[in-house]
């Protein structure tokens, strides 16, 4: 098999994987605690929680309870532009660790770009936006290009999307609360897997809106887990962000544009 058959096979094989990933733990929302403010979306930075009371909200200050805790994360403020650095692991029913992915992260105007350093040392590219997905390791061509319907921005960041946590049966879901993350506030959530023996726990920052970690157990082991590094708003520019390897630009943030 000549080296672009092997390409193939391999974007095929992570195509299969990352559609996996994503049924394997169609996330949970709702339960008990404090409050949760819906704050500004153009911060760069969250304010610090009050003993689990925010103090001069900028926002609605909303009750977090099995009944509103769907309505509050519909409600949150999620970055339309941000970049982040952010790690994901899965392991065996063991818990033995099977390679870790480190994956940056760009995001700007309904564009997004993934760059995974994956276990193997390859390198996997993507960008995707107005419908359609780009494909490509290293710094090798393309190695796929079409539509992207089918595969959101948060499952090439390997991580649940909105919409299954939005549509997940509250009945699944067995705590709730409103914590700090690495110094982040979130809305913490518990539930009960899609699959018997399987449990699921999401933070997602209350003021980007943006998933800050999550974890999948199986049975009581850990088998995938994702931590997201500082989320910096505006992103980040980066003169290649989306550029694909033939130098054609798809899109320019309007920062970077004027510069």
């Amino acid at each position: 098999m000549d080296d672009r058959k092997r390409i193939l096979v391999s974007a095929a094989i992570v195509c299969v994987v990352l559609l996996a990933v994503l049924s394997s733990f169609l996330p949970n929302f709702f339960s008990r605690p404090p409050e949760v403010i819906v704050a500004d979306p153009n911060a760069t930075a969250s304010p610090p929680p009050a003993s689990g009371k925010p103090s001069d909200p900028e926002g609605v200050v909303v009750a977090v309870t099995p009944e509103t805790v769907q309505r509050v994360i519909a409600g949150l403020e999620r970055y339309e532009s941000y970049s982040r650095a952010m790690a994901v692991e899965y392991f065996d029913d063991a818990g033995q660790s099977l390679g870790v992915t480190n994956i940056q992260v760009w995001a700007d105007g309904g564009w997004l770009r993934s760059s995974a350093a994956l276990p193997s040392g390859a390198v996997e590219n993507a960008i995707a936006g107005e419908g359609s997905l780009w494909l490509w390791y290293g710094e090798e061509d393309l190695l796929y290009t079409g539509p992207a319907e089918r595969i959101p921005g948060d499952l090439l960041q390997r991580i649940p999307t909105y919409e299954d946590v939005l549509e997940m049966d509250r009945d699944r879901i067995t705590a709730a609360d409103y914590v700090e993350r690495d110094g982040v506030p979130c809305v913490y959530v518990e539930a009960e897997g899609g699959r018997p023996g399987y449990t699921e726990r999401y933070w997602i920052s209350e003021t980007g809106g943006l998933l800050m970690a999550a974890e999948t157990e199986k049975n009581g082991v850990v088998v995938y887990s994702m931590a997201s590094g500082e989320v910096v708003s505006p992103m980040e520019q980066s003169a290649a962000a989306f550029t694909l390897p033939d130098g054609t630009v798809l899109y320019s943030p309007p920062a970077a544009a004027s510069a």
